[in-house]
């Protein structure tokens, strides 16, 4: 007799000795093999793993560098990557990956420029009509992260000073991600540990080395340079990072994203440079998240 005859014998036996009857010992039984046989896959199961390729997220603006990356966990959604959103040159915005009558840009409407396939992930180069160049790449590094790196070529006459950046993880087509508030963004405070974006605003500024805010703008207020979202379900996060090159953490309450957005080093004629960063997911509480490695090239 085998294991699973041998158990329908037994629960049959017990069952009868209650005084059912032989319908409701067949329900029991068939309950039973239910509960022994695997789970059914469904749609949203099917897809595992991180995933990353090009993508849109508004397809009328062709200049934007959109990377469509998906969790680790089973899910059909995906995080869009604006890969970056902006570069400013001091308080000059050179390029903007869409339109804002309120903002001006010295180059829009650009031309579309491809991804292209590398191992594991995929890279694009693009080129300033005033000479600088930039580029970046988005790879699966393991099965819960996603290594980042972007890179600037000055190929101007004269020296670019004050670098920075804004790089959106956009959130909306990840739908456990998808509210619009900033109770959900968590960063970390030397005193008070993990605090919302919230409480971060609240704040005075102090010593931290990471601004919150936009850019240059932010407070100095964080000891660690990493935003981190929860999912609606409460046991998964989204968290991005640029190493020490992050200069500033913070999110949009008027659309589901999350920034930790860069900055460079000045660039001389000729000179270029690389930071790399991380998007990272993960499971489980906050406080045992790896923060010290994730924040570790």
């Amino acid at each position: 007799m085998n294991r699973l005859t041998r158990r329908r014998f037994l629960g049959s036996a017990v069952i009868a000795a209650q005084g059912l009857t032989k319908r409701q010992v067949a329900a029991a039984e068939r309950a039973a093999e239910q509960n022994t046989a695997p789970a059914r896959e469904t749609y949203e199961t099917h897809a595992k793993g991180i995933r990353i390729f090009s993508g849109h997220w508004r397809p009328h603006y062709v200049f934007e560098q959109i990377a469509w990356v998906s969790p680790a966990w089973p899910s059909q959604d995906y995080v869009w990557l604006d890969f970056p959103e902006a570069i400013f040159v001091g308080k000059r915005l050179l390029y903007l990956s869409h339109i804002n009558p309120a903002i001006e840009c010295e180059f829009s409407d650009l031309p579309a420029v491809p991804w292209t396939p590398i191992d594991g992930g995929i890279a694009f180069e693009r080129a300033l009509p005033n000479g600088l160049t930039f580029g970046g790449s988005v790879v699966k590094e393991d099965d819960s992260n996603v290594e980042l790196e972007l890179h600037l070529t000055n190929r101007t006459d004269a020296p670019l000073r004050e670098i920075t950046l804004q790089t959106c993880a956009y959130l909306r087509a990840i739908r456990e991600f998808a509210e619009f508030t900033r109770d959900n963004k968590f960063m970390h405070h030397p005193e008070r540990g993990w605090i919302t974006l919230t409480e971060a605003r609240e704040l005075q500024a102090g010593t931290g080395p990471y601004r919150v805010g936009w850019r240059t703008k932010g407070k100095l207020l964080v000891d660690l340079p990493i935003i981190a979202t929860r999912s609606a379900a409460g046991d998964r996060w989204i968290a991005m990072t640029w190493f020490t090159d992050t200069l500033s953490l913070v999110g949009n309450p008027n659309h589901p994203c999350m920034h930790a957005d860069p900055q460079f080093p000045d660039l001389v004629p000729g000179e270029s440079a690389t930071i790399r960063g991380r998007l990272g997911f993960f499971q489980g509480a906050l406080e045992s998240f790896d923060a010290q490695s994730f924040v570790t090239p």
